[in-house]
């Protein structure tokens, strides 16, 4: 007979897998794909799961003693199962006490084990509530930190608009204006701005300055060769 077969309850060691998805390997499509989704049963910690059974299994499908009735309050039934451990672990130590032989021992340590079982189980049926919590949290913090994001880049903008109004203050009333500001003075739009309209202000301003450039090196190369005709 072949010895039997030992089970980690610690999950293999992620280099055999890290050290197959290097760089080349995904350049060359060699690294392993993921594996298919399982569909039936599973091993897990040596034990096997089915997969379309709940996550947190009722106590009767475990063979488990219910020892509270099916419509209860959690918080209720957590503070009797407390006070029912306090009260079997003073009487188990009465018990080593006076007969540590005695067969009331076993029984005693059984009924603890059983209040503890309820106790995780009723424990484990908040995981659903934790989880929710916790994604409520996260989503109030992201929420918070892109308003605050929000504020600092308006209070910038700000500053910055109050710096350009002062640049303009500044400047001598001689200077030739443009024709846009022919009218009057120039105004600047202190509400929010739009940061696809900024964008696109930009790319607009770039566009108009590079086809300016462009005419100009035209005209420099038309008079450089009208300047060498002429020599």
């Amino acid at each position: 007979m072949g010895e039997p077969q030992q089970v980690s309850a610690l999950p293999l060691p992620p280099m055999q897998y890290i050290k197959e998805y290097t760089e080349e390997n995904i350049r060359k499509c060699l690294a392993p794909l993921p594996p298919p989704p399982i569909k039936d049963s599973y091993m897990m910690f040596g034990n096997q799961f089915q997969c379309d059974e709940l996550i947190i299994r009722p106590l009767e499908s475990q063979g488990i003693e219910r020892l509270y009735p099916m419509q209860f309050d959690h918080k209720k039934e957590l503070k009797k199962l407390n006070m029912s451990i306090l009260v079997n672990f003073l009487d188990l130590l009465d018990i080593l006490i006076k007969s540590p032989g005695s067969i009331k021992r076993e029984e005693k340590l059984e009924d603890l084990k059983l209040l503890f079982v309820h106790m995780h189980h009723l424990i484990n049926e908040y995981r659903p509530h934790q989880a929710r919590e916790t994604l409520r949290v996260m989503m109030e913090v992201q929420k918070r930190q892109r308003r605050e994001t929000a504020e600092r880049f308006q209070k910038h903008l700000e500053r910055v608009l109050e710096m350009i109004q002062g640049c303009l203050a500044s400047l001598p009333d001689d200077l030739p204006q443009s024709e846009g500001a022919a009218g009057g003075a120039v105004k600047l739009k202190s509400e929010p701005m739009d940061v696809d309209e900024v964008i696109g202000q930009m790319d607009k301003e770039k566009e108009t300055v590079s086809a300016k450039k462009d005419q100009l090196c035209d005209k420099d190369a038309a008079m450089c060769s009208i300047i060498d005709e002429m020599t």
